[in-house]
């Protein structure tokens, strides 16, 4: 399948993961996104709840993570591989390899996903604490040798927002980066600037973006006079005009909802019937959050 335009973000959901990843995915959602050794995902629970939902898995786009050791958030709940020789099992043997460490990783994701194949894996950083540089290059030259085989389709990375790191990576990278996935937060200046070299010089296939509704710019758009006049114009909510204005800039939303009901209102809006803009309304949404991104 291809990446969506939208994607349900499956973090911080635990036993509910399953079925809350069945009803996105029976709401009209194709491109879920979980991690592996994450202490916020139960993988395992999203390879139920596609399973349950009814719907192939060559009409899904199943993403994961990877995360090293050292990475804020790594946690071992998600494995469960028991059988095998001492780097083949969970949890993780404390002098394991970086590489063997990410061989350990796909694996558990497959397994927990039940798939034979990942359509995406990123490697995740904490906000703005990016690995150091030649750490996630050896951890993508194994990554690479999987896409080789078929068994990854697209590498991304998480929380890159330095232009630099990024252009050397691509360089160095002999399966370049597809996926970005960023907060979309004044803080990180909403990549305003950084968005185009994504684009034009780097190729990126996608921008996705998380924390648009419980980051500044949701806080920016809740209660906004503005905002609400234009998504009641539209027949929206302010919260998926708010995503269907980010998909505008090119980005990808990361959609975490619980309700049924506002997970059919998203895929009606942003997909089925995609929300059309004018570009008066964009510029005074922009202004609402931050003028430049509508050049």
């Amino acid at each position: 399948a291809p990446m969506g335009s939208i994607i349900y973000g499956a973090k911080s959901k635990g036993d509910d993961t399953s079925k809350l990843v069945k009803e996105a995915i029976q709401s009209g959602f194709r491109h879920i996104a979980t991690g592996g050794f994450h202490n916020e995902y139960n993988e395992a629970g999203v390879g139920t709840g596609w399973k349950e939902s009814g719907v192939p898995r060559n009409e899904l786009y199943l993403q994961t993570l990877y995360l090293a050791k050292s990475v804020n958030g790594y946690a071992t709940q998600n494995c469960h591989l028991k059988d095998g020789d001492d780097s083949n099992v969970c949890p993780p043997a404390p002098d394991l390899s970086l590489e063997n460490h990410v061989h350990l990783s796909i694996r558990s994701s497959l397994h927990n996903l039940q798939t034979h194949y990942l359509d995406s894996v990123l490697v995740h950083n904490f906000r703005a604490k990016l690995q150091p540089y030649e750490e996630t290059l050896r951890v993508w030259r194994v990554l690479e040798n999987y896409v080789d085989q078929g068994v990854i389709r697209h590498l991304g990375i998480v929380s890159v927002h330095d232009k630099d790191y990024l252009t050397k990576l691509h360089k160095d990278a002999r399966i370049k980066p597809s996926i970005i996935q960023n907060r979309f937060h004044s803080n990180r200046g909403y990549d305003i600037k950084l968005r185009p070299v994504m684009f034009e010089e780097l190729g990126i296939k996608a921008d996705q973006l998380f924390w648009i509704l419980t980051g500044s710019s949701g806080g920016k758009v809740r209660n906004n006079d503005l905002v609400r006049g234009i998504a009641e114009k539209k027949g929206v909510s302010p919260q998926v005009l708010l995503y269907s204005f980010t998909m505008e800039l090119g980005g990808t939303p990361l959609i975490g909802t619980k309700r049924v009901d506002h997970m059919e209102e998203d895929v009606n809006a942003l997909v089925t019937h995609k929300l059309k803009w004018e570009r008066e309304d964009l510029v005074a949404m922009a202004s609402v959050i931050n003028k430049d991104l509508i050049q």
